[in-house]
Order: structure tokens, then C-alpha cells, then sequence
């Protein structure tokens, strides 16, 4: 399946709350459909900045890992849709 690529904002607090960790290992991410990640390290730490995910991933693995960082923000979540819908998935 094609691969899509899609930026994630994540809130800096929920995200340094979480470690930066995901609840699934590298291999999961890849079973998932997950290509790559790009997190930027060099963020400042004001709590209400939002960190950018980049991620490229078949509609799936994107839908995974929305699902992974607790992705809520409804704006968000209708641009993936648009984009996993646009290239026969479904969230």
C-alpha cells in the first residue's frame, strides 16, 4: 500500500509527560505500517508549544500512530481522515 506522510502536533506537556514513549516497540510501529519518524529534539519548553510528528506511514500506520500519541484535537483528527480516506483507509 502507498505511503502517506502526515505532521502531528502534540502538546509539549502531554507529550514530556509521556517520556517521549510510545506503548508499542519499533517492530510493532513497522507491522502497523510505520516507515518513519521524525520528532525535532530542540523544542523550548514553554508548556503550551506543540511538538511536530512527522510520520510516514501506509493510511493504517498513520491511524495507529494518531492513536498511540492520544491524537484529540479534532481539527487534527478530520485531516487525517480526509487524507486515510482519500487513499482507501479508514480511521
Amino acid at each position: 500500500m502507498r505511503t502517506l506522510e502526515f505532521t502531528f502536533f502534540v502538546d509539549a506537556d502531554r507529550y514530556d509527560a509521556a517520556g517521549a514513549e510510545l506503548v508499542a516497540s519499533w517492530e510493532d510501529l513497522v507491522d502497523a505500517g510505520v516507515e518513519h519518524v521524525d520528532v525535532p529534539t530542540g523544542y523550548g519548553s514553554d508548556l503550551a508549544e506543540r511538538i511536530p510528528v512527522r510520520v510516514r506511514a501506509t493510511p493504517r500506520g498513520l491511524v495507529v500512530y494518531a492513536r498511540l500519541l492520544g491524537v484529540d484535537d479534532p481539527l487534527q483528527l478530520d485531516d487525517l481522515d480526509r487524507l486515510v480516506d482519500r487513499h482507501g483507509g479508514r480511521r
